[in-house]
């Protein structure tokens, strides 16, 4: 018989005992897989929302990291709004009434509104223009796809789009209506909207998303700004209209005046001017925004990553810090074992031994033994800590906007987890190994 198959009759030998101990660092390493797997899930969702085709937020004075949380991962709440004459400083003279490039025109390559506060079913209504859909990307340069359906047209006042996730939830469809609330759920319910589209899946905040157009939103009760009537402005109310006139669609709703407008942010993705990387243009935009009175303007990837640095990453290392221990305290019932059989094993090792075994075949045998309860025990525990994660994986999808299933992984780590816990073993075999080694034969057989 070989040295293994002496070493698993061993443990067969004592199945209750050596089972125990490896279901002890079976359960160490399921936290421990969890707690790696989950970690790189809440940063992949992080990250997530720094590569949706814009690379700068502008919004109200106030915390940058509340600006990108609300804008990007629709958490949080707004700061405050801003003007309207804000947004419009950033398009060029194509998309303004007035037929002039904005302040910030030159540096602005799409500049995309979006307007915040009302809710559907616990998710956040996004009031903003066809551009979002069109003209900006879901990461890595990709355009939105729909599943069903179309975006939404400017001149279609309620018309909507439903991330992935959202139509799952309600069961809504395409040609659907949906009525918003304001401010929460159980706010003040208003007009209906209409899905035009579903996106198809994008692992980003978007798929939890209710995206209306922004003139439907601004119609709404208690979304107008007030203001006096000498400062109201039918020119551009008119010629908006006219606008969605020319593209063919007539409607009983008139467009809100520009006066009475705000906007929560403006997502922007930066122009490269002659020989300056897009970068380059970023900081100087931000700097002159941020110099501003109107205004801040944020980058998402630098808040994403100081809110990693700062929160994420050190959670995660205590958690896996705790697992950690866990596990080299369940590798301690390998000692355990081992030295708790030690009378059962003196006798074993003296056959043996009789037998012509010599002490290094005996020594090795143990620490073999060791090591099979480690990588079985560590085996197991990778396979149910998969398993874990792939049972909350709908819900980490469903609210985290991440995809999470069995086969999520985190490669490094997890490839050294199960080589130190057979180190680990051995380096806990080692004492109840010297203990054989040193068994006297002519006690044992007498």
């Amino acid at each position: 018989m070989t040295l293994v198959g002496i070493a698993w009759r061993n443990i067969r030998q004592r199945a209750l005992s050596s089972g125990l101990t490896a279901l002890s660092l079976a359960l160490g390493v399921t936290l421990v897989v969890a707690t790696l797997v989950t970690g790189g899930i809440v940063q992949k969702a992080f990250e997530s929302g720094s590569g949706l085709g814009y690379n700068m937020i502008v919004g109200a004075k106030g915390s940058p990291l509340q600006l990108v949380l609300n804008s990007v991962y629709f958490i949080s709440r707004p700061i405050e709004n801003i003007s309207w004459s804000t947004y419009q400083s950033f398009l060029p003279a194509a998309e303004r009434a007035d037929g002039m490039d904005g302040t910030f025109a030159a540096s602005t390559k799409t500049a995309v509104p979006i307007c915040m506060g009302d809710y559907f079913r616990s998710f956040r209504v996004v009031g903003t223009n066809a551009a979002m859909f069109d003209r900006l990307t879901c990461g890595n340069g990709k355009a939105f796809k729909f599943a069903s359906g179309v975006n939404f047209r400017d001149a279609d006042f309620f018309g909507g789009v439903l991330g992935v996730t959202v139509a799952a939830k309600t069961g809504l469809k395409v040609g659907d209506p949906f009525a918003p609330t304001h401010g929460a759920d159980d706010g003040k319910v208003h007009d209906p909207f209409r899905v035009t589209g579903i996106l198809a899946r994008t692992d980003t905040p978007i798929d939890r998303g209710v995206f209306v157009n922004m003139e439907g939103f601004y119609l709404q009760e208690g979304h107008a700004k007030p203001v006096s009537p000498q400062l109201d402005s039918p020119s551009a109310s008119d010629e908006l209209d006219q606008a969605t006139h020319s593209q063919g669609v007539a409607h009983e709703h008139q467009p809100l005046p520009f006066a009475q407008r705000e906007v929560t942010a403006i997502l922007l993705e930066t122009a490269s001017l002659p020989g300056l990387p897009a970068e380059l243009t970023a900081m100087g935009l931000q700097t002159t925004i941020n110099e501003g009175r109107d205004a801040q303007a944020a980058l998402p990837i630098g808040e994403i990553r100081q809110l990693l640095d700062l929160f994420v990453r050190p959670m995660e290392l205590l958690l896996l810090l705790v697992t950690t221990l866990v596990v080299i305290v369940s590798a301690m019932g390998i000692l355990v074992s081992m030295v708790g059989s030690s009378l059962e094993r003196s006798r074993d090792v003296a056959i043996m031994r009789a037998l012509g075994a010599r002490r290094l075949h005996v020594l090795t045998t143990v620490l073999i033994e060791a090591v099979l309860l480690a990588a079985g025990g560590g085996l197991a525990g990778w396979v149910l800590g998969h398993l874990l994660v792939g049972a909350v994986g709908p819900w980490i999808t469903s609210n985290a906007g991440v995809s999470a299933s069995v086969l999520s992984m985190s490669p490094g780590p997890e490839a050294l987890l199960v080589p130190f816990l057979v180190l680990l073993a051995i380096g806990a075999a080692i004492l109840p190994a010297i203990g054989a080694y040193r068994t006297d034969v002519a006690k044992w057989l007498q």
